[in-house]
């Protein structure tokens, strides 16, 4: 079965978003992936992930000259696209998405309004239209969102995100070491883990940080002097994937917003346990005191890093139940099996 996957091409790292890459590189059995890539660049400087006036005329912008391409099918029976990625397709196609339209406007575009209102109605209409043979999300949260906004309940398969067990990978190291990712300084909680880790780090020794992703320059100033916060800007997979995350002990993820956060899956995927905030869908991936925490506040972050800091045993369960949680719900086989299905009712008509 030959699919074609539609997916944006990520603005930093020059591939593709990671929930997209992380389908073409699982594919089910017996599925053949092609990959027409979004020919629309980002506009320079313009970030896909905050609200601002940049970010607003870029995605208007995209949205119109997309009007003008078309992803042309040969031998695909099915088109398979991602994200916001919307055209005219000329075959039955699968939409998948981490959030429902009203989730995404509500926080990238604001609030209500005639605009608000306009852009949802437009979104549902074009996912309950009848090339739109499939909704497929990641999240039950997500697939409330979709039903609530008005898509048909009958479309929205929730099948997560494929990912294999890399445990088999940590590597061994002294001392403890934080880990946290994110691009957007503010939105992902950037501020808050620098301001965390600095008081455990007065309480704990050998402690360190590995901070992944962009800190302004006036705060890259003032956390110089601290020799246990090492800085990556944007590593290549490479580092990431084989050297850093391998080597963290606790993932902290204080994030103001987010739909799924692909970066709490991947950590489990190393049996990292995990620290983050208790919004939207991620206490569906991180099962309070079961394998990490999730906290609302400041307090919250401080205390249960240092539960885990302090406590090899809760942190060894955590990674063992973080481990089992990653078997048992994204296994790539199972995951592909369930996708499998999406696809032949597609193709049978039904």
């Amino acid at each position: 079965m030959k699919v074609m996957l539609v997916s944006e091409i990520d603005g930093k790292t020059k591939k593709l978003r990671r929930g997209s890459y992380l389908r073409y590189k699982y594919p089910p059995k017996g599925v053949q992936y092609t990959i027409f890539n979004d020919v629309i660049p980002l506009f320079k400087n313009s970030s896909n992930y905050e609200f601002n006036k940049d970010n607003v005329i870029s995605t208007l912008s995209r949205l119109i000259l997309k009007g003008l391409s078309q992803p042309i099918p040969k031998d695909e029976k099915i088109i398979h696209s991602f994200f916001w990625n919307f055209y005219l397709y000329s075959r039955p196609w699968i939409h998948e998405n981490d959030e429902s339209p009203s989730q995404f406007l509500d926080q990238y575009y604001g609030g209500k309004g005639f605009t608000y209102n306009i852009a949802l109605d437009f979104l549902v209409y074009y996912l309950n239209s009848s090339p739109c043979r499939a909704i497929i999300t990641w999240s039950d949260w997500a697939r409330k969102g979709f039903i609530k906004d008005g898509v048909d309940s009958s479309k929205v398969v929730l099948i997560p995100p494929p990912m294999p067990i890399k445990a088999s990978n940590k590597i061994e190291h002294k001392g403890i070491n934080i880990l946290f990712i994110g691009r957007d300084f503010i939105r992902k909680g950037g501020d808050i883990v620098l301001k965390v880790f600095i008081k455990l780090s007065k309480e704990f020794n050998d402690l360190n940080l590995f901070y992944v992703g962009s800190i302004p320059n006036n705060i890259k100033k003032l956390i110089s002097s601290y020799k246990n916060i090492y800085h990556f800007s944007n590593p290549d997979d490479n580092v990431l994937y084989k050297k850093i995350i391998p080597a963290s002990d606790i993932t902290f993820l204080p994030t103001r917003y987010d739909a799924y956060a692909l970066t709490i899956l991947e950590s489990m995927s190393y049996g990292v346990p995990v620290v983050s905030s208790d919004i939207n869908s991620i206490r569906e991936s991180v099962i309070h005191g079961y394998n990490g925490f999730v906290g609302k506040n400041e307090y919250d972050y401080e205390k249960y890093l240092s539960i885990l800091i302090s406590d090899e045993y809760v942190r060894k369960s955590f990674s063992e139940n973080s481990i089992s949680l990653i078997k048992e719900r994204h296994d790539p086989e199972t995951v592909g099996i369930e996708l499998t299905k999406v696809y032949e009712n597609v193709l049978s008509g039904l």
